[in-house]
């Protein structure tokens, strides 16, 4: 039996994700609410882990793995595709791109180096919007090898484990700058707690460790006497951006668990079609931004501007999926079938 809320959960903090970049890419938002939204990342792979803590059939290391190239890889390499045909399209009609949001590349210069960057799920070379291709690699080792950890924490106390998956954290920062390194370890953290202690955490425990997560934030930033931008902590991440998200999370669970969210079909689009919407927001920023700056929209007050390219930008992406999610589709079927698994 699906946990349904759960799902309304991960469509939410999808529309998250979209209205955050608004805020960044789009410089609709500035301090302190930029650093306010940042932890979206931190929702996400709770809720990773949570999927996994209420999913009642348990797979294999194998057949992880072959899910999450049928369901992550080959869709990456599909938005490759196309992102390079927009792009190469888009710059031979209108030329001067920097009106759509993005800087004109040759595609024509692509090099062996590039090729192997998407191949590595790492990232699109000149793909207009693409910052947040970094989620895919530390999301594949994650949910690729949490089979593994699933075996660790029934054979241990689960607190113990919680407990050593965050020092490792703090000792990964303490000896590299790594990025993806850290951010393995940190994002860790998160899915480990949403398999953990997913309904499993009474809210005084949840008020208790907010409060305590809380206090060691504001401690550092007057100790450091001077506030430091949350973005600043995230790349790579560092105990300050996983001590922010642990709070946010505490915040958030402790207002949605008041709150039982009703059936309905945008969020049930956005549930399913979420990652398809989260990598082809790309398109949807160029769309936003060239709207934006032909209209008044651009020259509103930042409330406005927030509202009301996030308000474009979830729709668009809504339309948008429409059409790229049956592809997704037809494309995983196909994978499948020749690997001889089970469609999901």
């Amino acid at each position: 039996m699906r946990d349904t809320q759960l799902d309304h959960y991960r469509a939410l903090m999808m529309i998250h994700v979209i209205i955050g970049h608004v805020m960044y890419w789009l410089y609709a938002a500035g301090e302190p609410y930029l650093s306010f939204v940042l932890f979206a990342m931190a929702g996400t792979f709770f809720i990773a882990g949570a999927s996994v803590a209420v999913n009642t059939r348990r797979r294999s290391l194998w057949s992880t793995v072959v899910n999450r190239v049928g369901r992550v890889v080959i869709p990456f390499y599909i938005y490759a595709v196309v992102v390079i045909v927009f792009t190469v399209a888009v710059t031979a009609l209108f030329g001067d791109t920097a009106r759509l949001g993005f800087k004109p590349y040759d595609f024509g210069t692509y090099g062996w180096k590039d090729i192997v960057r998407i191949v590595l799920c790492e990232d699109v070379p000149g793909a207009p919007f693409g910052a947040h291709i970094w989620f895919l690699q530390p999301y594949l080792i994650l949910s690729c090898t949490f089979p593994l950890q699933v075996w660790l924490t029934e054979r241990c106390n689960r607190h113990i484990y919680m407990a050593a998956c965050f020092v490792l954290f703090l000792a990964v920062q303490a000896v590299t700058r790594h990025e993806l390194l850290r951010e393995v370890a940190c994002y860790n953290v998160f899915m480990v707690a949403g398999y953990l202690y997913y309904r499993r955490m009474g809210v005084k425990t949840r008020v208790i460790v907010g409060l305590c997560a809380a206090a060691a934030i504001v401690a550092n930033e007057v100790t450091g006497g001077h506030f430091c931008p949350m973005q600043g902590h995230k790349f790579p991440p560092d105990w300050v951006f996983a001590t922010y998200g642990i709070f946010a999370l505490c915040v958030v669970s402790l207002v949605l668990g008041r709150i039982r969210i009703p059936e309905n079909r945008f969020l049930a689009i956005w549930n399913t079609r979420g990652f398809s919407i989260y990598l082809y927001q790309s398109l949807v920023f160029v769309a936003v931004f060239a709207i934006r700056c032909r209209t008044y929209l651009n020259a509103s007050s930042p409330l406005i501007m927030v509202l009301t390219d996030s308000v474009l930008a979830i729709l668009l992406a809504t339309a948008l999926s429409f059409v790229t999610y049956p592809l997704e589709q037809a494309v995983m079927r196909l994978w499948h079938r020749l690997t001889g698994t089970q469609v999901p």
